[in-house]
């Protein structure tokens, strides 16, 4: 029963980690042993290394067999929402809604350009390094209150207007 519950909570962060990983335009590397071939000898201790730059099924595979993905050991960690538009006037626009009584989700599912727009904003919960890094800028940073509305925010993929729900470990 609550074993089953929390390998299916670990399935869904890993699966969601690694969506934001694609979304947010960052690479996957992998450094271990060359693949041996036919003029390698397996059972030698060679421990050279390469650089492997992983597609996105072999990610896939990564995030379900790789420790890589786990939590920092300090536990830093965070939850926030946000909605993306293109451009400042009109994250201005959605900003005075919000300010004026809208909510947040109603708000994200109307006017976000990113598919988390679908579920209100939610991102879920990720560590340092997830996102780019105009985004954990303002996740990470201790002074950001919880549950305001922080930006707009500019990055690569347009302007987000950012609500952090929760942070650890910060």
């Amino acid at each position: 029963g609550n074993n089953i519950k929390e390998k299916k909570m670990m399935v869904s962060e890993k699966l969601l980690l690694l969506l934001l990983l694609v979304f947010s335009g960052r690479t996957f590397s992998f450094v271990g042993p060359k693949t041996p071939t036919k003029y390698h000898d397996v059972t030698s201790p060679s421990t050279s290394k390469s650089a492997l730059h992983m597609g996105f099924f072999d990610a896939i595979g990564k995030a379900f067999s790789n420790a890589e993905f786990a939590s920092p050991p300090e536990g830093v960690r965070a939850t926030a929402r946000h909605i993306l538009v293109k451009s400042p006037s009109e994250a201005q626009d959605v900003l005075e809604k919000i300010n004026a009584g809208s909510g947040f989700s109603a708000m994200a599912e109307q006017f976000s350009s990113c598919p988390s727009g679908r579920s209100g904003g939610m991102l879920g919960s990720f560590t340092p390094g997830t996102m780019v890094a105009e985004f954990d800028r303002v996740i990470f940073n201790p002074e950001v209150e919880l549950g305001t509305v922080v930006g707009p925010v500019q990055t690569k993929f347009g302007y987000h207007l950012i609500v952090v729900d929760k942070r650890t470990g910060v």
